[in-house]
């Protein structure tokens, strides 16, 4: 059908109605009213029709413009790159027929559409992996955006889904899992934490938290991961780690204090060790535990106070012989003097020790430097009254003995180390002491004294003379600070043995060295008559008396006199053995020797106590026309040799011959010569004072010794 026909329809139309008009009789007016309704109708129909064709065709104008947007959009969701290129770039456009574009392009949405939703499906996949992890961690943890993975909820094709999203989405997946991780792992260990400091402090069963204990293994997500949760945990830890803490603070506060009593209280070691193997950990049980020990070990302290306080006191006299303290220093502490036993007591003995202990301390080089320099002196001395015995060289040594031939040659080596060394110690003594006095603005004392004083330079010795052809006069001895100055310093004679067990509370009586006669060496002493008279060798020195000692509650028990194993030797005396004048020879005397040893502190400190007694006469031989100066002038050649605490004490071969003169001078002297009871003389004078010495002449060398007179040698008297 086309326009020629429509055309030929209307004019047959129009003929029709005119006909029928005629036919009617319709006037002329009214024939074209209807003529035009007419064809306003059939135009109207017309352009109906064609509205409709064309409202059909912008329908299907708009799906394929609609359809190449989607399009448009899913490339650009599956291809970033397609982005940044221009749309009038690509293939679609719309195209006539609309028909058959619609076609081209819906067939190419559905391509896309098949790619985007396989892209979908495999982000989907990741995304909800994602939001599992993420859903135990703060909503504000992921940093991208997700797509929509609800059961209702579709995707909009304007979702990114490139490649470059799905690698940004798979970091955050790490991201998100490897926190996830880090954070069970947290939660696992605090409360693994937890459980294991309930365990060890006790802590009963209703009062933990039955989540922690039931998830903390299997599922310790369950607890939360969040921070405020993890911030929860680690408070609830923390206090209890404090308490673990402060606990076995407690604890060893406890078992320091315990072990302590139980050294003081000789508690054995296997009861010690089965009370710890029962009563680990720190628990409150544990903790009674010790209480209830330490508060029965301060009872039995309470009962045996008197046993710490004696303890305290022998450390304290230590402490006091270390540090060479006077006896004003000594005193100045007066609990060490108190018979009241308290735990004041004992805190004042412990407070004073660690004061003393901490002053050791500080003077340790100084107190090192000191001891010797002290040593050093001591050799000096011994070695001075080793050469001055010219019988060392001439004694043989006893059945079974060996002679010590290379006796000589190691005093001449003692005597150089000394010559060597005593000026270098001193030099250096004296210059540590100076710096010690500037420091501290006090001087360094030692016994009382100020020790920087004693160090001062000996002055040379002459060279000695010729040997005098005639007997030597009597010489007074020079003052000198060797033989005149008797200090509590003890620079110039041999320390006094300690004994650490002595008890330091007695101060026995002490008696200055002015007081006796003749305290330097004595002016003159007379000769024998002759050799059988014996000579009496001097024992141990009469050293300086010991440092001031607590006074003991008790009176000591009287101890046997010991037996000195040196005496034969001569060892450790400083006295100087000096010539006699010509005009006494024919003068008798018999001596008698005796030796007093004190018990304070229960040391020995020997001392040589000579009494001179009754004057037999016997012939007497004449007078040696040469007197030797041997005792008197130290021959610079002359080696000399000392002894140790460690040396072998060479024995004297007249021993046998003196216990016989002794033996029979015994048997000659009855009760009635008011000698008859020596010992117990001695035994009731105050001890720690010289016994009383008889109207008979003798002398006292420079420590202190009483020289009976006759007591030099003279061996070819004594053999003719």
């Amino acid at each position: 059908m086309d326009a020629s026909y429509l055309s030929q329809q209307v004019n047959t139309i129009i003929g029709q109605l005119h006909g029928l008009f005629d036919e009617i009789g319709v006037p002329s007016h009214d024939r074209d009213s209807r003529e035009a309704e007419l064809f306003e109708a059939l135009s109207d129909t017309l352009s109906n029709q064609v509205k409709v064709v064309t409202a059909e065709k912008k329908g299907m104008v708009d799906e394929a413009e609609k359809i190449i947007t989607l399009i448009r959009q899913m490339e650009m969701s599956l291809d970033d790159t397609k982005a940044q290129r221009n749309p009038e770039d690509d293939d679609l456009h719309i195209t006539f027929p609309l028909i058959q574009c619609l076609k081209v392009l819906k067939d190419k949405h559905v391509q896309i559409s098949k790619l985007h939703r396989e892209r979908f499906e495999q982000v989907k996949k990741l995304v909800q992996a994602l939001e599992s992890y993420s859903s135990h961690l703060e909503p504000t943890f992921i940093k991208i955006a997700l797509p929509p993975t609800g059961p209702k909820q579709s995707l909009p094709p304007t979702f990114d889904l490139s490649p470059t999203y799905v690698d940004k989405l798979d970091d955050e997946f790490t991201r998100v899992y490897e926190e996830y991780t880090r954070r069970v792992a947290t939660v696992k260990a605090l409360s693994e934490n937890i459980i294991q400091l309930w365990a060890e402090l006790g802590t009963p069963q209703a009062q933990t938290d039955s989540a922690i204990v039931k998830y903390y293994r299997d599922a310790p997500e369950q607890l939360g991961l969040h921070e405020e949760d993890l911030l929860r945990l680690r408070t609830k830890r923390d206090r209890l780690a404090d308490e673990k803490k402060s606990r076995e603070k407690r604890l060893k506060d406890l078992k320091v204090a315990v072990e302590a009593l139980w050294e003081k209280l000789g508690v054995e070691e296997p009861e010690r060790k089965s009370f710890l193997n029962r009563n680990r950990g720190c628990g409150v049980r544990q903790i009674n535990e010790f209480e209830d020990e330490l508060a029965r070990l301060k009872e039995l302290k309470r009962q045996n106070l008197h046993l710490f306080v004696e303890d305290a006191r022998f450390k304290l006299q230590e402490l006091w012989d270390a540090l060479y303290f006077s006896e004003d220093e000594m005193l100045e502490f007066t609990p060490a003097f108190s018979d009241v036993y308290s735990d004041a007591l004992l805190e004042a003995h412990e407070r004073e020790l660690s004061r003393l202990e901490t002053l050791k301390d500080q003077r340790a080089p100084t107190l090192a430097l000191i001891e010797r320099h002290r040593t050093l002196v001591h050799d000096r001395d011994e070695l001075a009254a080793s050469s001055q015995d010219a019988s060392r060289l001439m004694m043989r040594g006893q059945k079974g003995e060996r002679r010590d031939p290379g006796k000589l040659l190691r005093e001449e080596k003692m005597r150089k180390r000394i010559a060597k060394e005593l000026p270098k110690v001193a030099a250096e003594l004296a210059k540590l002491l100076a710096k010690w006095e500037d420091e501290y603005g006090r001087p360094f004392l030692v016994h009382g004294e100020r020790y920087l004083d004693l160090l001062e330079p000996d002055d040379p010795k002459p060279a000695p003379g010729p040997r005098a052809k005639t007997p030597a006069g009597p010489k007074t001895a020079p003052l000198t600070r060797v033989n005149s100055t008797v200090s509590r310093a003890g620079t110039i004679t041999s320390q006094p043995p300690k004994d650490p067990k002595a008890s330091p509370s007695r101060i026995p009586a002490r008696v200055p060295l002015s007081n006796l006669k003749h305290g330097n060496n004595s002016p003159e002493r007379a000769r024998p008559e002759t050799r059988a008279q014996g000579t009496l060798r001097p024992g141990h020195p009469l050293t300086r008396a010991p440092p001031p000692k607590m006074r003991e509650l008790v009176p000591p028990p009287e101890l046997e006199t010991p037996v000195n194993p040196y005496r034969s030797v001569g060892l450790g005396s400083g006295s100087h053995v000096r010539a006699v004048e010509p005009e006494d020879v024919y003068e008798d005397r018999n001596s008698h020797e005796s030796y007093g040893r004190s018990c304070a502190h229960q040391a020995s400190y020997a001392s040589t106590r000579n009494e001179r007694l009754g004057q037999p006469a016997y012939p007497h031989a004449p007078p040696p026309r040469q007197t030797s100066n041997t005792s008197t002038v130290i021959s610079g050649s002359e080696n000399w040799e000392t002894y140790d605490d460690n040396s072998e004490p060479e024995a004297d071969a007249s021993d046998a011959y003196y216990a016989k003169v002794r033996a029979a001078r015994g048997k000659r002297f009855g009760p009635e010569d008011g000698y008859g009871n020596v010992q117990n003389s001695q035994a009731k004078r105050i001890r720690g004072l010289p016994p009383a010495m008889h109207g008979s002449h003798g002398t006292i060398d420079a420590e202190g010794n009483r020289i009976i007179s006759g007591s030099e040698w003279t061996d070819e008297d004594a053999f003719s």
